[in-house]
């Protein structure tokens, strides 16, 4: 290779190294999350099942933890697809599990725009509403195991990278889910198994403060700063 070649492949090199702090800024990212999520006016499709934040103090939208993020790191918002209730699988065994199924994150995730980044950020209905764990599928998924959150998750992973190859996914977990009983322990666990199985990175949040089971406007914060804690470890 001559020497002026080897150059600007130096240049080049150097050139990206140094801009890579720039490159993270009008990333698109979306959501597919429940819940925790959710701001009337901000949730596509809009017809979304909302949680009404305003009785728990969070009363504008620049206090929920992803507006505190893409504002932080200079990100666009492409869809919000959360879904006050939703589970990620199909399990419709508890009272109003029949309104829910058709709107799972496994039903829901063909819906997030054109995204550089997801944010897949559920679990707790699904411990909250008793599914069932089930086993570790990886491939040839029944409509059965789909009820179940092991086989769903994956399932939801798998089709995840085939919908939006280009995309960076992240699972987010509230951690306290494992204090909730022992199933929730099991499905944290799960979540991180079943993540790395895709290469999905896990940003595991712990002590959300939270009133009426959701987190708050301090809460909201505490989930923005973890998060916030992680990408800059990895764009920054």
């Amino acid at each position: 290779m001559k020497k002026s070649t080897l150059a600007l492949v130096a240049l080049a090199i150097l050139v990206s190294a140094c801009t890579k702090p720039n490159d993270s800024k009008g990333i698109r990212f979306s959501i597919l999350g429940d819940s925790f999520s959710t701001f009337e006016g901000y949730v596509t499709p809009e017809t979304n099942n909302v949680w009404y934040y305003e009785r728990i103090g969070v009363t504008s939208v620049e206090q929920m933890w992803w507006h505190k993020m893409a504002t932080k790191m200079g990100w666009m918002l492409d869809k919000n697809n959360s879904f006050g209730g939703s589970l990620i699988c199909n399990f419709w065994g508890f009272d109003a599990g029949p309104q829910y199924k058709p709107y799972s994150f496994i039903n829901r995730m063909d819906n997030l725009g054109n995204p550089d980044v997801i944010f897949v950020f559920g679990g707790t209905n699904d411990v909250w509403n008793g599914a069932y764990c089930g086993e570790f599928v990886y491939s040839d998924w029944t409509e059965s195991q789909l009820e179940q959150y092991r086989p769903a998750l994956a399932y939801l992973f798998e089709n995840l990278k085939q919908l939006y190859p280009k995309a960076i996914v992240y699972f987010m977990i509230d951690t306290s889910l494992a204090d909730f009983d022992q199933t929730g322990q099991l499905f944290v666990e799960s979540a991180h198994t079943i993540a790395r199985h895709y290469g999905i990175d896990c940003i595991d949040l712990n002590d959300i403060h939270k009133k009426w089971a959701h987190p708050d406007a301090k809460g909201q914060k505490n989930i923005a700063e973890q998060v916030l804690d992680y990408l800059e470890n990895e764009f920054i």
